[in-house]
């Protein structure tokens, strides 16, 4: 039977976040999917984003969900990496309490998503296993130099932040400080899986051995030639899968 797709509606903060589940009957796990900071590029017609890939993971006999967080992909609200941590800790209650009720709950996160995912676990979420696709460590621009930040969150990412961060963008700067993935993993003790291509530019490959070497225990995979955008590469594609399956066939 093919999976069924629903519409997954999340509030939090006086905001009601939006996305979607493809439900599995039997499946043995469910696997929530987070995105990182979006691109203003034209998007490409053959990009099925983050919905196609969640239909990869339930064809492989898992239910899947992917979340749209604040401010991105035209949810409501204003950015920020707290703001972001507050949804996808609301989309684990809710995914529990409804279409990944009785399941495990795995979530996958990519770039920025993935440092938000650790996070979450970190503060003790109900999560089961964490995946990171192209995490970073730590926040280099954005900790630094939160002013360069709000330019390339405004005009680079196309979210809109609060007037209060606007006028002074340092308490908004330091919780890029303190959402650290390399500092969160520490306290994860639920199994981890790493993605990371050798051609990241964006987020730099040695990322990934930095929150390793924190982690209680992971799984490191290199990509060879691997770019930043590692849900479109079938490898790393197979990787999770493969993963997801020796955990929870």
């Amino acid at each position: 039977m093919s999976p069924t797709e629903r519409e997954l509606r999340v509030a939090v903060d006086d905001l009601e976040l939006s996305g979607g589940v493809f439900v599995t009957d039997g499946a043995p796990c469910g696997v929530l999917l987070l995105h990182g900071i979006p691109s203003t590029a034209p998007p490409d017609p053959a990009d099925e984003g983050y919905p196609g890939l969640a239909r990869q993971v339930a064809e492989a006999g898992y239910s899947a969900a992917w979340l749209n967080m604040r401010a991105a992909k035209g949810q409501p609200g204003f950015f920020s990496i707290e703001g972001w941590v507050r949804d996808v800790t609301a989309a684990i209650t809710t995914l529990r309490t409804s279409d990944f009720r009785g399941l495990p709950v795995v979530v996958a996160g990519s770039s920025a998503g993935g440092a938000v995912a650790a996070e979450v676990a970190s503060r003790g979420a109900p999560v089961d296993g964490l995946i990171l696709l192209a995490a970073p460590a730590e926040w280099i621009s954005f900790a630094a130099h939160p002013e360069a930040g709000v330019q390339l969150i405004t005009e680079d990412a196309g979210m809109a932040l609060s007037p209060e961060v606007r006028a002074d963008p340092s308490a908004w700067g330091q919780e890029f400080r303190d959402v650290s993935a390399e500092d969160s993993i520490s306290e994860v003790k639920v199994p981890v899986l790493i993605v990371h291509g050798d051609q990241d530019f964006v987020v730099p490959p040695d990322h990934a051995s930095r929150i390793a070497a924190r982690a209680d225990s992971a799984e490191v995979h290199m990509i060879p030639e691997g770019s930043h955008q590692l849900r479109r590469d079938p490898r790393a594609v197979q990787i999770v899968l493969d993963w997801l399956q020796r955990r929870w066939p």
